[in-house]
């Protein structure tokens, strides 16, 4: 039986990688699964040597934060790979960590196969070396990611976009009036994102606590328990109740607007046509090295596809480390998708675009290539 190492560091990496097991199991079924993962994997039945919950952070003081966590889950992950040589690594994203695994792998002899790509467009595109020295093949899910590294090696494959395949994404045809609630606000998946989000989100939105009717039009979506737990702290007590799975798609697509933090979520939204603005907030440190390090205009995945250049053609407004005059234009453009028929239409029919774009059947892809490199 060959056993194949998985590493997943986010909920989306997490969720894309379960879909892939169940489809490696489809095709072959002389297979077992270990690695680092959250609740999708474990559900199909992978051998969790950690929960990557502990150590999914974003930023340059949330790592310093969680330094310990991720070199306790860095020495598990070598020593479990070092005793068992597994016959093949599969990494998802996560790249920072994921990539000192792939070079200890490399230094073992195992072959690795790296889904959903470092993001060298955004920034730090001297990585690339780096990445193609270490890994086996590339299993990339935009084409502009494989215009990007073509030319530096032919172990690159395009499969496409995972989500494409999730019948739950479906175009939504609940009518805009009909939805139930005003307002989906979804701050992230990563605890530190929820902690730099949360509150400048609902500062947006200003609920009246008087007015407790207000709060049955208000969902805040958590990805897992240990997120819905951290959001139950954070909130008062009298807004418990706005509080919903993300993973309940029928509540998600039920909102007639939402204020998101950028990542997957993004594409997720579109193509359930709820129109978003995205803030997003990092520490003050990250911000400032960030910014100088990211070389594209926009962070939110739904706005870089379409157009022929990254960002040339943005649909929804992005605010970045948003100030207090950010947060009032925030308001004014929920208020702008309620009230402007035409503008709201319009973010809609570019949605529709982007799911022309985001081609189908990236997780058998990928089970053919990993099943390929176990030969």
């Amino acid at each position: 039986m060959s056993e194949i190492f998985i590493i997943t560091g986010e909920t989306s990496g997490d969720m894309h990688a379960a879909r892939y097991v169940e489809e490696h199991r489809n095709i072959n079924s002389n297979l077992s699964f270990s690695g680092i993962g959250q609740e999708k994997l474990i559900s199909k039945n992978l051998n969790l040597i950690y929960n990557s919950e502990n150590i999914s952070v974003v930023g340059l003081t949330e790592v310093i934060s969680k330094y310990s966590e991720i070199r306790n889950a860095l020495f598990k992950a070598k020593k479990y790979i070092e005793d068992n040589k597994p016959n093949l690594i599969i990494l998802v994203d996560y790249v920072e960590f994921n990539l000192k695994i792939a070079k200890f792998a490399k230094q073992h002899n195992i072959p690795v196969l790296f889904y959903i790509a470092p993001q060298v467009w955004a920034w730090r595109k001297g990585r690339i070396k780096k990445i193609i020295d270490n890994v086996d093949h590339l299993a990339v899910v935009f084409p502009f990611e494989y215009e990007i590294f073509k030319p530096f090696t032919d172990k690159v494959t395009y499969v496409g976009h995972p989500l494409a395949d999730d019948p739950e994404l479906q175009v939504n045809n609940i009518e805009f009036e009909d939805r139930k609630y005003d307002l989906g606000i979804f701050p992230g998946s990563r605890e530190s994102e929820i902690k730099n989000n949360l509150y400048t989100m609902l500062d947006c939105v200003k609920p009246n606590k008087q007015n407790k009717d207000q709060f049955k039009k208000i969902k805040i979506f958590y990805s897992n328990i240990k997120n819905r737990d951290l959001m139950m702290k954070m909130i008062p007590a009298e807004m418990h109740g706005c509080l919903a799975d993300g993973s309940n798609r029928n509540e998600v697509k039920n909102c007639k607007k939402a204020i998101t933090a950028s990542g997957t979520i993004t594409l997720e939204l579109a193509l359930m046509m709820v129109p978003m603005v995205i803030v997003y907030k990092l520490s003050y440190l990250t911000y400032i090295v960030m910014r100088k390090l990211v070389n594209i205009e926009y962070i939110g995945l739904v706005n870089l596809i379409l157009g022929k250049k990254l960002g040339e053609n943005p649909i929804v407004k992005e605010f970045i480390q948003p100030t207090y005059h950010d947060q009032i234009e925030i308001m004014v453009e929920l208020d702008k998708i309620d009230r402007d028929r035409v503008y709201r239409e319009d973010i809609l029919s570019n949605y529709l675009d982007i799911r022309k774009k985001l081609e189908p059947g990236a997780s058998k892809k990928l089970a053919l290539i990993a099943d390929s490199l176990l030969r």
